[in-house]
């Protein structure tokens, strides 16, 4: 009998939801969100120098942006950004977003500096 392969879903970890009251206010769906253990490799290593100059660890970073972030911006493609925007200083916390199926899956989250945030089309605000 042979193994199923494991799905991306089935070997990540559920970070958080895109609520039904923002999805609809963006048009976008309304579903969990997860971090793939691969994904998770990609932000320890691409961004493991601006990860710790804000004191988290990946896993920490993501959670902390999907809990408090108070943007939606357009990100690349049908991407979107789940965005902690403080006007006063020179970084944002943000992450990008790929819906994959029935669930939205973080692709790369990262201190991003405010200039390149802004320029993105703004989507929803709290």
């Amino acid at each position: 009998m042979k193994k199923k392969a494991k799905t991306a879903k089935q070997d990540s970890i559920k970070v958080g939801r895109l609520k039904l009251t923002i999805a609809r206010k963006i048009n976008r769906k309304c579903a969990d969100i997860y971090l793939t253990n691969n994904y998770l490799k990609h932000i320890e290593r691409r961004h493991k120098t601006e990860l710790e100059k804000v004191g988290l660890s990946a896993i920490d970073f993501v959670k902390a942006v999907v809990k408090g972030y108070n943007q939606i911006r357009e990100g690349s493609g049908n991407s979107i950004l789940l965005v902690i925007f403080h006007g006063d200083l020179n970084y944002t916390a943000g992450i990008d977003l790929c819906l994959s199926g029935d669930y939205w899956e973080v692709k790369t989250a990262e201190p991003r500096k405010t200039e390149d945030i802004i320029k993105r089309k703004l989507l929803w605000e709290k």
